[in-house]
C-alpha cells in the first residue's frame, strides 16, 4: 500500500512539473509575440536631402542651397527608430482638458503677405516661412518630399552645447526622438487614431506633413511623460533651453494656440536671438508671430 501511494505521489509530481514546463513555454511564446509587435515602424533607407529652399529655421531664402547635413553620426534611419518609447503616446496627456482660447486669438491663416504681428509669410517650394522661420503646425504643412535626413547641423550643434552645459551641473539630457520622415509620422498617426480615435490623437500627435519632427529642428528630450516637468532635467530645460536657441514648443495652457497638449519635453530650434525674444515674451510661437494652428 505504501509503495502504491509513493508511486502515485511521484506521478503527480511528474505531471505538475510537465504542466509547469508547458505553462512556462506558453508564457515565453506570449512575451515573444508581444515583443515582435513592438518593432519600430520605420524601415526606410535614408534619402537625399532637399536641394532647394532655406537651410534652417532662420536662414534667408536661397534658390540653390542645400539642407544642412546632420552633425550627428547617427543615421537618419537610426534616428527615426530611436525606440518604441520615443514614439509611444505621451503618458497622462489624454486626461488633460483642452485649454480655451482668449478673447483675441491669432489672425486667420494666410499663404503670403504678413501676419497680424507684421511678420512676412513666404511659401518656398511648398514650405511656409514666417519671419524667415520654417513653420510646421496644424495650419501650415510640409511637403511629403521634404526630407532633411536628420537633425540639421545647427540644431544638432546647439543641442550638444546645451547637453554639455547641463552635464556640467550633473544633469543628463539626451535626444529621445529627433527627426521623423513624412511616412514615419503617417504610420504613427494612423496607429494612434486606430487606438484612441482621431479627436484624441489630434491633441497629441501631428498628422503627416504637420509634424515639427519632419523639419529636423525639433527634439523630444529624455521622456514623453508629463512627469518630466518635475524632474531636475525638465526644470533645467524649461529655464535654460532658450540660451542655446531652443524654445519649449507646446507650452502649458497654450493648447488653444498651438493645437497640442502641454509637452514639457518637446523643444524647437529657432536660433539664440529669436529664442530669447520668445522666452522673454511668455508667448508660444503662434502667439509671437500672430499665426494659427488648426486643421482646415
Amino acid at each position: 500500500m505504501a509503495l502504491l501511494l509513493t508511486a502515485s505521489v511521484l506521478c503527480a509530481c511528474m505531471r505538475t512539473s510537465d504542466q509547469l514546463q508547458d505553462e512556462t513555454a506558453g508564457g515565453a511564446d506570449m512575451v515573444s509575440r508581444i515583443s515582435s509587435e513592438l518593432v519600430p515602424l520605420s524601415t526606410e533607407a535614408p534619402a537625399v536631402a532637399p536641394t532647394e529652399g532655406k537651410t534652417d529655421g532662420n536662414a534667408p531664402a536661397t534658390t540653390d542651397g542645400q539642407t544642412t547635413a546632420p552633425a550627428e553620426t547617427t543615421s537618419a534611419k537610426q534616428e527615426e527608430t530611436t525606440s518604441e518609447k520615443a514614439t509611444e503616446k505621451p503618458t497622462e496627456k489624454a486626461t488633460e482638458a483642452p485649454t480655451e482660447a482668449p478673447t483675441q486669438a491669432p489672425a486667420a491663416p494666410a499663404s503670403s503677405g504678413v501676419t497680424s504681428k507684421g511678420y512676412s509669410i513666404e511659401v518656398i517650394n511648398g514650405i511656409t516661412y514666417v519671419g524667415g522661420v520654417m513653420i510646421a503646425n496644424k495650419t501650415y504643412s510640409l511637403p511629403s518630399s521634404y526630407y532633411p535626413g536628420g537633425l540639421t547641423g545647427d540644431c544638432s550643434a546647439a543641442f550638444s552645447r546645451m547637453q554639455s552645459a547641463a552635464a556640467g551641473e550633473g544633469l543628463n539630457l539626451f535626444v529621445l526622438s529627433g527627426f521623423r520622415s513624412y511616412d514615419t509620422q503617417a504610420g504613427l498617426y494612423d496607429r494612434y487614431c486606430a487606438r484612441d480615435g482621431k479627436a484624441a490623437a489630434d491633441r497629441y500627435s501631428a498628422r503627416p506633413g504637420h509634424s515639427e519632427h519632419q523639419t529636423g529642428l525639433a527634439i523630444d528630450v529624455n521622456s514623453v511623460s508629463s512627469d518630466f516637468e518635475y524632474t531636475a532635467e525638465g526644470q533645467w530645460l524649461a529655464a535654460n533651453c532658450y540660451k542655446y536657441g531652443f524654445i519649449l514648443r507646446y507650452m502649458k495652457g497654450k493648447e488653444w494656440a498651438t493645437g497640442y497638449m502641454y509637452e514639457p519635453w518637446h523643444v524647437r530650434y529657432v536660433g539664440e536671438d529669436l529664442a530669447a525674444k520668445i522666452y522673454n515674451s511668455g508667448l508660444c510661437l503662434e502667439e509671437y508671430f500672430g499665426i494659427t494652428s488648426s486643421y482646415s
